[in-house]
């Protein structure tokens, strides 16, 4: 399948694009007005820059592949919820992640979430075994199953007989830290080293779920991910070729924009080579610094032309980097999309050009 664009969008989809990326800018503006009202960190410049120099001393930074860990083996998992879906059941897994924090710095306190040391899994499935499986990564701030069940079109899935599963980032649902002025605690630009440490986590957790769905009889499992879901799909397909194959939905590429280190609100000043080390490491998970191992027949990437939120230019220049053929660029912005059916038909197309989906299951 070849998908690539054409040159460029009309007059029309640009006015449309610019409508999209308004909507985007109202809704970033929401945490802009807030942001002088937020109490800034209590830490020293001093101990803030021990913390990011770990990743740059250790070569992280020059070599992001070398952070990354996988679990050795399957993480142990019990299935703790179960009700009837349809045909089948609707299961909720809990498995240990055993992550542990790289930077020794951050080690306790990152060890400190006991909700976090726990993995989850929602699993729609018909039971009988050996069903290819799609797993879903949700976005920043969501992860409530019924709320995923609706943006993945779960029972359409289910009804073409694939089995379904979610996984849940860290600091999510039900690892989430607490209360509710900590559910952003993934994403911190004031704070990289932890932000570094949250996305670690995810390719190690994410991993043990591959383990876990490949051990309950999944031949294949494909991996979706919108949003920051997105961002770790990319990221992931660039660490391993377990997944047969890796679509991105509206993707984050780089979070320097808009959510960057020169937003962050810091107890002290911050000078150009202090803040080109934050960069650094704030950056350093960005599927930009990989290549992926998956063959590019096998990822798909849907984009909005007009998305301020995960901005286009970085969605952009990744499928260039890349190579990414199967691409659709979309009039609109990250929540307006004005032609958002045509998301559905490059998902489903995908997946039957993959093998996952039977050609009259659209």
């Amino acid at each position: 399948m070849n998908n690539e664009p054409r040159v460029g969008p009309d007059a029309g989809e640009r006015i449309l694009d610019m409508a999209g990326g308004v909507v985007d800018w109202l809704f970033l503006s929401v945490p802009r007005v807030a942001a002088p009202f937020r109490a800034k960190r209590k830490i020293s410049r001093e101990e803030y820059e021990r913390q990011v120099d770990f990743y740059i001393d250790c070569g992280y930074a020059d070599r992001p592949e070398n952070f990354f860990t996988f679990p050795a083996s399957t993480p142990a998992s019990s299935i703790i919820e179960r009700r009837p879906y349809h045909d089948g059941e609707c299961q909720l897994v809990r498995y240990e992640s055993g992550y542990v924090a790289k930077n020794p710095l951050l080690r306790e306190r990152y060890g400190s979430y006991d909700a976090n040391r726990y993995g989850y899994l929602v699993r729609w499935t018909h039971g009988d075994g050996r069903r290819k499986t799609v797993l879903c990564h949700h976005g920043y701030m969501l992860g409530e199953p019924r709320q995923a069940n609706r943006m993945f079109r779960v029972g359409r899935l289910f009804s073409g007989g694939l089995d379904v599963a979610l996984f849940i980032a860290p600091f999510h649902w039900k690892r989430s830290a607490g209360p509710l002025s900590q559910r952003g605690i993934y994403l911190q630009p004031d704070d990289v080293a932890m932000t570094c440490e949250c996305v670690g986590q995810n390719m190690h957790d994410l991993y043990g779920a591959f383990r876990i769905l490949l051990d309950m009889g999944a031949p294949e499992i494909g991996l979706i991910g919108a949003s920051l879901g997105g961002y770790n799909t990319a990221l992931f397909i660039s660490l391993t070729d377990i997944a047969s194959f890796g679509a991105m939905m509206v993707p984050a590429v780089n979070f320097s924009l808009p959510l960057g280190p020169d937003t962050a609100r810091l107890p002290f000043a911050v000078d150009g080579r202090f803040r080109e080390k934050i960069r650094r490491v704030w950056e350093l998970h960005s599927p930009l610094n990989f290549r992926p191992r998956l063959p590019v027949e096998k990822i798909l990437v849907v984009a909005s032309r007009g998305d301020l939120v995960c901005p286009f230019g970085y969605v952009r220049e990744l499928c260039e980097r890349w190579g990414v053929r199967n691409r659709h660029f979309l009039t609109g912005g990250h929540w307006l999309i004005f032609n958002r059916e045509e998301r559905g038909r490059a998902w489903y197309a995908f997946l039957r050009e993959r093998g996952f989906l039977e050609p009259a299951a659209e």
